[in-house]
């Protein structure tokens, strides 16, 4: 309400005796819960036997909650109870005193890194010293995000950035760092790139040593756990254990989390967003949230179970619907009564110390809107309008119902800006470019005056810092429908279409993953509201998938009576793309097949559904029909990854010189595509015992994710150098190549390369002579394949095992092994090159040439299965 009656007296006029004042509705009850809120929950913990930040069975007592429809003026309160809990902390003189804001409905608000950033940041006000916390961030972050500064994601989003730089998180996140890693390997600058291995590994190894904060139960377990969004969301309970340990002055700090518009995270298909939320909450038992929202929270609920981890009345004992007086709880926010709305009116606009607003005209308006804060505001504006137009307001000018309200606050527009506010109904946020896009024929002047009004409200933190409250949107859609000027559903896309080209053209393709996600997320909002679509948007969710952040994208996503086939489409892309990532492939096949059946062939949707589909049916083990598809994409816009797979499909089925051919002539879109490339084109010359240059393309390969900070590529090349100098029996590189490979792996964990790691040992001790070691080797080859179900594993190991016993003079014992290896790689349709290298070291190189189906060796069968022959000969 502050920021209506601003505006409200700017707009008034120069030479107006009406004055706007700044108004909160005094919600006496509210106002004073917060209060016993924050003393409540100071006596828990200071009475607490055992610290709920280390007890983690105890019952949360740290959430207080207001709910009520939407314009009751929750978000007002929130802000309100805010000001005033920092107001307080200021007479005092307190400097111990913490607020956090984050509104989640606001684009990625409920990621949880951005979460935790905006989190961490808001606790930094406190001290620099946050080192369980920010220590555990450095591991997570150099795995997860090999490659990417954490400087460049905290500048990536606006609110992030904003409440990042007010404390100087980065230097404060360094300062942690540099207590553990040597400045020269590290710092907040150092968790990207080469200096992150460097990085997790000094932590891993002194927390592995009990040198590093072995009194924080579960630090250890946090920093060894995987690089995932599960393992990032219990870190909480690491900014409640530094919290414990801040200096005190004496009391305990006070730490105050303002969640806005909860409801969102409740209107997705699935909880999980909340999942990540809820454990924020619960695991920082020592900072009160308060959360506001539409609907009451049903955490205590016992009906929760399996949908959230804290679930029930002994998790929440104060959120249980039969608690009505001890706080913190919840609290249904109702609407004002007639003479708390009188007051607003009142004093809400004044003329020589007395209410600008006659009697009859507040009666009529508190007649109307019912004790609704949202409608009272609307009804300010428009009061304030008539006086800006030299008319005196009269009764009949207010009253009636929401709608009718919204209906008169677009009336009162001029044509031009009917057009934007209609247009700013469309999408949740916007700014001025969004607008011209919308509205490309209106001057700037007019989208100036405009974003002036008072019904918008305004915040720099964000990229699109301008939104209609949610309430009035979609007042304004259904009002708009009965104006003789309305906008018709055919006009209302038209403008979509407008609003979701110019974000594409926006993103640009250098754009960072939170920004390509939040405008991913507005854009397919957009397209299943209005019937609209636009490529980028499959772009952008590829980017997405290829960054490997595929769980986040469409939270929430389902069908709508406007969603066009290509909506249809990418939805059904986005699920099979989570299905097939979480391991069930044949789930992903089902939904993807057919799903570009209603688009034409050249769409890129259908490409984008196509490419996915191949990926589902080649992790199901239909290598066939994945690689027809894979054909169908190669001129595409998916092309390099179709024709890259298409190479490896042709390699796996013994067609060297097709596919070396097409690897010669490719053009590599970036670092990666290039990496990949090399990869491939020396695991053709290894597989044809041209050992030189397979080396050689696998150390360029190196040098290059090397160069690019791509630790998991190079990972994979230094596994593929070792899998090449092993059979010169080349211990030694071996070893140094699987030991980078291992470091690299800790960073980026990829079971199937140490799989192939220790294929390569095996062959290397074979090869040199050790054939204890070998055997030890082979059967930790065959453990790891087990463990992680890769099929490819095991052929390896037969290799190696076939090796050793045509090295030891068992012919017979490698025949039979040979037997299992022909048998597995027909049935796989891939690696069947493995059979007749074996036999050129069993029976000959004359025979070996003789295996069906036939390999296609890059200089013939003699020359090829004369050097593998040769190799096992010499030793």
């Amino acid at each position: 309400m502050a920021r209506v009656n601003l505006r409200a007296a700017f707009m008034s006029g120069a030479a107006s005796t009406v004055a706007a004042q700044q108004v909160f509705t005094n919600r006496v009850d509210e106002v004073a819960a917060f209060g016993r809120a924050l003393d409540g929950l100071d006596q828990a913990l200071d009475e607490a036997e055992i610290s709920p930040v280390a007890d983690r069975v105890q019952g949360r007592r740290n959430v207080l909650t207001f709910y009520g429809v939407g314009g009751i003026g929750k978000t007002t309160l929130s802000h309100e109870l805010e000001r005033r809990f920092l107001a307080d902390a200021r007479a005092m003189n307190q400097d111990d005193v913490v607020s956090i804001r984050v509104d989640l409905s606001e684009d990625g608000a409920s990621d949880i890194e951005s979460l935790l950033m905006r989190l961490r940041s808001g606790l930094g006000q406190l001290g620099s010293r946050w080192p369980a916390f920010d220590l555990a961030l450095a591991s997570y972050w150099a795995r997860a995000h090999p490659g990417e500064a954490l400087q460049e994601f905290l500048d990536a989003s606006p609110a992030v950035r904003r409440a990042s730089r007010s404390i100087g998180l980065s230097e404060q996140m360094a300062s942690s760092l540099q207590l553990v890693v040597p400045s020269e390997v590290g710092g907040l600058a150092g968790l990207a790139q080469r200096a992150a291995l460097g990085t997790y590994r000094a932590i891993r190894d002194r927390v592995r040593e009990g040198r590093l904060l072995s009194d924080c139960e579960l630090f250890a377990e946090l920093i060894e756990a995987d690089a995932d969004y599960e393992t990032l969301s219990f870190f909480p309970y690491l900014l409640a254990w530094d919290l414990e340990r801040q200096p005190r002055r004496g009391r305990r700090p006070r730490v105050c989390v303002f969640l806005d518009t909860f409801e969102v995270l409740g209107n997705r298909t699935d909880r999980i967003a909340e999942r990540f939320v809820q454990r924020c909450v619960y695991l920082m038992p020592n900072v009160l949230f308060v959360i506001t929202g539409r609907n009451r929270v049903d955490w205590a609920d016992s009906s929760t179970r399996g949908e959230l981890d804290f679930t029930g009345p002994e998790c929440w004992p104060y959120l249980h619907f039969s608690n009505d007086t001890a706080e913190p709880r919840q609290h249904l926010v109702g609407y004002l009564s007639a003479s708390d709305a009188d007051s607003y009116l009142r004093e809400a606009l004044t003329k020589d110390d007395e209410p600008a607003m006659p009697t009859e005209v507040r009666e009529r308006i508190i007649s109307g809107g019912q004790g609704l804060p949202l409608y009272l505001d609307l009804s300010v504006s428009h009061f304030v309008e008539l006086l800006a137009r030299g008319r005196q307001p009269s009764v009949d000018d207010f009253g009636g119902s929401f709608t009718a309200v919204a209906t008169r606050s677009i009336r009162d527009l001029p044509q031009e800006e009917r057009n934007l506010v209609r247009t700013a109904a469309l999408i949740d946020r916007v700014d001025a470019a969004l607008l011209r896009a919308g509205q490309p024929s209106l001057p700037d002047g007019c989208v100036a005056r405009f974003l002036r009004r008072p019904f918008l409200t305004h915040d720099d933190a964000y990229e699109l810092p301008y939104a209609l409250h949610v309430a009035l949107r979609q007042a304004i859609s259904e009002a708009d429908r009965t104006l003789p000027d309305g906008w018709s559903d055919a006009d209302r896309s038209q403008v979509a279409a407008r609003l979701l080209r110019h974000m594409g053209e926006r993103l640009g393709p250098s754009a960072g993953r939170t920004t390509t996600a939040q405008a991913l997320e507005s854009g397919l909002t957009l397209s299943g509201t209005y019937g609209v679509f636009d490529d980028w948007m499959a772009r952008a969710t590829q980017r997405l998938v290829a960054a490997g952040q595929w769980t986040q994208i469409g939270a929430g996503l389902t069908a709508s009576a406007a969603d066009t086939p290509e909506f249809r489409a990418i939805r059904a892309a986005i699920q099979g793309v989570q299905l097939r990532r979480i391991g069930r492939a044949p789930e992903a096949v089902e939904v993807l097949d057919g799903a570009d059946a209603d688009l034409s062939s050249d769409s890129l949707t259908a490409q984008l559904v196509r490419l996915h589909l191949a990926h589902a049916l080649r992790n199901q083990g239909d290598y066939t029909r994945a690689a027809q598809i894979y054909r169908e994409l190669t001129e595409g816009e998916f092309g390099t990854a179709a024709r890259y797979w298409l190479c490896d499909y042709d390699y796996l089925n013994g067609r060297f010189a097709p596919a070396l051919a097409t690897l010669r002539n490719q053009a590599s879109h970036d670092a990666a595509d290039e990496g990949e490339r090399l990869r491939l084109v020396g695991h053709i010359w290894r597989v044809n015992a041209r050992f030189g240059e397979a080396t050689d393309a696998y150390t360029e390969a190196i040098a290059l994710a090397h160069g690019e900070g791509l630790a998991a590529a190079e990972a994979k090349a230094l596994a593929n150098l070792a899998q090449t100098a092993c059979w010169a029996g080349d211990t030694a590189t071996v070893s140094e190549a699987a030991a980078q490979a291992r470091e690299l792996l800790d960073l980026v964990p990829n079971p199937v390369e140490l799989v192939k790691i220790r294929s390569a040992e095996a062959v290397a001790s074979a090869m040199s002579g050790n054939p204890i070691t070998a055997w030890e080797a082979i059967s930790d080859t065959r453990r790891l394949t087990d463990e992680i179900g890769y099929r490819g594993g095991h052929n390896l190991a037969d290799v190696a095992d076939i090796l050793l016993g045509v090295l030891a003079g068992d012919p017979d014992g490698a025949r039979r092994t040979r037997s299992d290896l022909d048998e597995r790689t027909r049935t796989s349709g891939g690696n069947t090159y493995w059979v007749p290298i074996v036999t050129s070291w069993i029976d000959g190189v004359e025979r070996a040439a003789e295996h069906s189906p036939a390999v296609d060796w890059v200089d013939g069968p003699a020359a090829s299965l004369g050097r593998w022959a040769e190799a096992v000969a010499s030793r």
